[in-house]
Parts: structure tokens; sequence; C-alpha cells
């Protein structure tokens, strides 16, 4: 029994003489980042719209995105019972997202925007003196799909699809599903992938 306490002892003493440091990322991390330009199409409160904006963020190890991204609606949308006001609305928060075999020509990616946003009405000049400005705030979550061209080391397109979710919207008399839709997307990044 005793050589077999020395023989513990002896490999545990080896073992902890050759241990090294773990580390939750590993000491090899390679970083890269990038910017996008992103328009996207959808519907929302009954009407066809078109959503610009951008995205970008942190690149770890060709894999996983850390990063941000806002978007706001660009064409204009009258509300039916109101002549002269239009629909202001946009959203922006965290991006996170995942890239599937990024260093290939075609490649994918899973990405998850959590943020919030703004609703409201805009109108010229004609309306300030019969209409009243007011707006709302409210929480934004879309998830999305995309399918990514390395065109360039540095420039990559991509087409994709998501749904906005949105909660939390007390405004006239639309409800988070006028707010809510899915969306198809185009894309163009630059950066060090």
């Amino acid at each position: 029994m005793r050589e077999f306490a020395v023989l513990v002892l002896i490999l545990t003493l080896t073992g902890t003489a050759f241990a090294q440091d773990e580390t939750l990322l590993g000491d090899d991390i390679e970083s890269g980042g990038y910017g996008a330009v992103v328009v996207k199409y959808g519907r929302i409160v009954g009407a066809d719209g078109v959503f610009v904006g951008g995205q970008g963020g942190w690149i770890i190890n060709h894999r996983l995105v850390l990063g941000g991204g806002g978007y706001g609606l660009a064409n204009r949308i009258s509300r039916d019972v109101l002549d002269c006001p239009y629909l202001g609305f946009g959203y922006g928060g965290l991006l996170l997202e995942y890239l599937i075999s990024s260093r290939s020509l075609v490649h994918g990616s899973v990405q998850c925007l959590i943020g919030a946003g703004g609703i409201g009405y805009d109108g010229d000049w004609r309306c300030t003196e019969t209409f009243s400005y007011e707006s709302d705030a409210f929480f934004a979550l879309e998830p999305g799909a995309h399918l990514m061209l390395n065109l360039h080391r540095r420039v990559r397109v991509g087409i994709g699809a998501s749904y906005r979710y949105i909660a939390g919207v007390r405004y006239r008399d639309w409800s988070d599903s006028d707010l809510s839709g899915a969306t198809a997307q185009i894309m163009v990044k630059f950066g060090v992938f």
C-alpha cells in the first residue's frame, strides 16, 4: 500500500510539473473585424418596407462575431387614417454571429440581433400645425441566416433572411405583430476576415 501511495504522489507531481495553463479561448486567438452595408425588404404595418443600415463586429478565430447593428426604414409609408405624416421606424443593438466555414468560397452564417428601437411619425412642414408628434420605444429581437460569397480577401457579399420580433409596442392602434415580420436582405461586408 505504501508503494501505491508513493506512485500516486510521483504521478501527481509529474503531472503538475508538465501542466500548462488552461484558458477558455486559448493562446492562439486570431482576430479580425468587419463593417457591412445592409439593405432589407419586409412588410411593416401592412405595407412594403425597405430598411437600410449597417452592422459590424470583432471576428474571433474566423467563427464568432461580437458586434452591433442598426437599421432604419428608408421608404415613406403613410398611415391611411392620416393624410400627412409618414412612419418613422428604426432599431438596433448587440449582434452575435456564428460563421460557418468562413474561409470557403461560399459559406454561411447565423446571427441574432438583440436590442431596442423606436417608432413615430415624421411629417413635413405642412403638417406641423395639424399633427402632434409622439413616439414609442420597443424591444427588438432578430434571428437570421446568410449565404456569403468571398469576392476578395477583404470583401464579401451575401443574401439572407431574418425575422424581426418586436415586443412592447404601445403606439396608436398597432400591436407587436404589426411591426414584426420576415425580411429578405443583401449585404456587402468589408474587413479583415
